[in-house]
């Protein structure tokens, strides 16, 4: 294989993590790099190996779910760098649809902030007494705008947007995925407290799952006790969030403390090493 540089292709898109390339007429490479965001804030500074651990997680949902809605992934190693190979993978080029799917199957993060001002989540009402991380009788779907900015929307307004029958084809896998997933990874150790899916159209208008899935950037982990207790250490991105809010951060860039990254890298390697341990 003769390895290009990333350069040798033209750049469609750069988004907070990753970067998007015109591999050929059907394809698409998307590069994770090791790129953080927080508060739809990204970072100058990289968290070395980031990218090859989310884009590895990834490429094992995508292969693990691929029975019950089909995703973008090709495996096929694509001809680039080969130091960059662990960050890439090939995808089918899509419609992308401009809305992002949400998940939640345990109350917290700005779902928990909202209940406790109103007692709803996304302007769903939810019984009272709820206390954080409290798992929800049954997962809800609180679908949000995909931009820099991304915004809370109704199900109502999600259907205005991109139609009824796709956003119904929507909710349904977003359910199934993270239903499938909440208790495979529950068997292994982690929670799934909530989750984010973005779907795309292909040639035939066929609903695609594209982007990234069940990676701790976008999703909350918690670890699972032995006693059935919930570790709150935060394993996903919500480690580097807690430490910008403890230290009063103002929307600038920042140094990021080498320890900091060290921890951060160890919480996803654990997410990751308990997800996929025993599989196959």
């Amino acid at each position: 294989m003769n390895d290009l540089n990333v350069d040798s292709y033209k750049k469609l898109y750069s988004g907070k993590i990753r970067d998007v390339y015109e591999y050929d007429q059907e394809h698409l490479l998307i590069v994770t790099t090791d790129r953080i965001s927080a508060f739809d804030f990204v970072f100058e500074e990289e968290i070395f190996g980031k990218g090859s651990l989310l884009n590895k997680m990834s490429i094992f949902w995508f292969k693990l779910t691929n029975g019950i809605i089909k995703n973008h992934y090709i495996d096929k190693i694509p001809k680039i760098d080969s130091n960059l190979i662990s960050r890439s993978m090939l995808v089918k080029k899509t419609k992308v649809l401009p809305v992002e799917a949400i998940v939640r199957g345990h109350i917290a993060g700005s779902a928990w902030k909202s209940y406790q001002e109103n007692g709803s989540i996304n302007g769903i009402k939810m019984i009272s007494g709820l206390c954080e991380y409290d798992r929800l009788s049954e997962p809800i779907f609180t679908p949000s705008t995909k931009s820099n900015k991304d915004e809370n929307i109704s199900i109502s307004q999600m259907k205005d947007m991109i139609g009824e029958e796709v956003s119904k084809k929507i909710i349904k896998a977003s359910f199934d995925l993270y239903n499938f997933a909440y208790e495979y990874s529950k068997n292994r150790g982690i929670i799934i407290a909530d989750t984010k899916f973005e779907f795309g159209l292909n040639d035939n208008e066929d609903l695609i799952l594209i982007d990234e899935i069940f990676t701790p950037d976008c999703s909350r982990f918690l670890k699972l006790d032995a006693d059935g207790s919930y570790d709150l250490d935060a394993f996903d991105k919500q480690y580097f969030r807690n430490y910008l809010l403890a230290n009063n951060w103002n929307k600038n860039q920042i140094k990021i403390p080498s320890d900091i990254k060290m921890n951060l890298m160890n919480k996803y390697q654990v997410a990751y090493d308990l997800i996929t341990k025993n599989h196959g």
